[in-house]
């Protein structure tokens, strides 16, 4: 009989790399949750007992010749998976129960959202909703497959794919969903490889997911989000050139404008008498009448803030969004 949970077949996809010593315990949970379609583990060219460890259980095995990373192994997985959602699990998570796979597949089943994912209790990752180059990196997610062929090769590529797959549920699809569990955890690549060698995969994780957020975010990016973020960042000049306009017209009022340039500038005066710049500043509000320099400020003021009236709604959106994506991630 073909297991499924509501109307769709879930596909558990466990890539591994020299994971002998930590699969086992992860499979023990995997196997004897009743709701699996199929479990499939991808060997990305271990030198270890991984193979061995495997075959004492009832899943699909793939070895890779060479290792290929974690990207192009969780494509391996896909390629070969007949379900219709498919859930990533690391081959060293610790803390996995049957209750925390529920939580993380059933928003997926009931197409509440195209990904869910269980995040270890890292509270970093809490700036995420404000911060969007903070990117949420977790093992254990939950995603449907037409969310897994919408995301480019390129980021299906070593730890790229993480960044990639939040970015394409959040913009091209139906979105994502995390929550943080106490109990999960992993091994820490320090502590699997020795230190300079898991230092050295921690190094280039990071950048892996460097590059990924910045061509996401600077060229993935629908051109909707991008003009809005554009124009948000307008207003908030504007608003700013509107505060230094209003400055202007009250120094002109109660001030001599040269004594201010000269209360501002006495350090680099003292040090340099003859700072061109300094000098220009000077130059200008002696042949520039207090009306001038007024003039000048209104016009500052007002031609942003008639800018900043145009652009304002786009920053309402702007911050709307960071709020959405805040209340729904408590």
């Amino acid at each position: 009989m073909v297991r499924k949970k509501g109307n769709k077949r879930i596909t558990a996809i466990i890539p591994a790399y020299n994971e002998a010593d930590r699969i086992g315990s992860v499979l023990d949970v995997m196997t004897t949750y009743a709701d699996f379609f199929e479990i499939i583990v991808v060997d990305d060219g271990s030198s270890d007992d991984t193979e061995k460890i495997v075959s004492q259980y009832d899943v699909i095995y793939i070895k890779n010749k060479i290792n290929k990373g974690k990207g192009y192994s969780m494509d391996i997985g896909v390629q070969r998976a007949g379900g219709d959602v498919i859930l990533f699990v690391d081959a060293d998570v610790i803390g996995l129960t049957h209750d925390i796979i529920d939580s993380i597949v059933n928003p997926v089943i009931a197409g509440d959202v195209d990904m869910f994912i269980a995040m270890r209790n890292r509270k970093i990752y809490y700036l995420h909703s404000i911060l969007v180059f903070i990117p949420l990196l977790g093992g254990e997610r939950a995603v449907t497959k037409e969310l897994w062929n919408k995301l480019p090769m390129y980021y299906k590529n070593r730890f790229r794919v993480e960044a990639g797959l939040n970015f394409y549920a959040e913009y091209y699809g139906n979105g994502f969903k995390y929550k943080v569990f106490k109990g999960l955890s992993q091994v820490i690549k320090e502590k699997k490889y020795g230190f300079i060698q898991g230092l050295r995969q921690r190094i280039s994780m990071i950048a892996n997911v460097i590059s990924a957020q910045f061509r996401l975010q600077f060229v993935d990016i629908p051109k909707s989000i991008k003009n809005q973020r554009l124009l948000s960042l307008v207003a908030v000049q504007s608003f700013l050139l509107i505060f230094l306009g209003f400055s202007i017209i009250l120094i002109s009022i109660y001030f001599v404008p040269s004594d201010v340039v000269n209360y501002i500038f006495t350090s680099e005066l003292r040090e340099d008498p003859s700072a061109p710049f300094v000098n220009f500043l000077f130059y200008l509000t002696n042949i520039a009448t207090t009306g001038t320099i007024m003039f000048i400020g209104f016009i500052i003021m007002f031609t942003n803030l008639f800018v900043f009236i145009l652009t304002f709604k786009k920053l309402k959106l702007f911050l709307k969004r960071i709020e959405n994506r805040i209340k729904s991630n408590l």
